[in-house]
């Protein structure tokens, strides 16, 4: 599984070949991200990995499930993602959330980061459940 995840891994091009963001590559970016992405590809279009291959949480052990969400938060980050969470959420929550990335409409930007954090505001309907920061609100 681990190495799925590796290599699922955003190829990046050559350094040599990188060019500053254009003005219009910024505000089209910019209009994808306040437009959503709700006909657009989800995460697992673009790496390629599906949720239906990952087992539940409690196939694997809670040192087994930190190595996957590691490496899984590692290769999210080769395409500019990332997941938000509290401290204080147990590991298998945190690896069914990652994987439910998967299954989430995105765009992936060349510059800056998007961040999935499944926070409506509504803690009652939140998936954090209980580990919830707006509960302490």
């Amino acid at each position: 599984m681990i190495t799925d995840i590796n290599n699922a891994h955003r190829l990046e091009s050559d350094p040599a070949e990188k060019t500053e963001q254009t003005i219009e590559d910024h505000f089209a970016e910019i209009e994808n991200y306040v437009n959503g992405f709700a006909s657009g590809p989800t995460f697992s279009d673009h790496c390629g990995l599906e949720s239906q291959f990952f087992p539940p949480a409690n196939f694997f052990s809670d040192e087994e499930l930190k190595l996957i969400c590691r490496a899984f938060e590692k290769m999210m980050m080769t395409y500019n993602l990332t997941i938000d969470y509290s401290e204080n959420v147990p590991i298998s929550l945190v690896y069914e959330m990652i994987i439910r990335t998967l299954e989430s409409k995105t765009s992936i930007t060349n510059h800056g980061m998007l961040h999935f954090d499944y926070c409506s505001g509504y803690a009652p309907d939140c998936p954090w459940k209980g580990f919830c920061p707006c509960l302490e609100i």
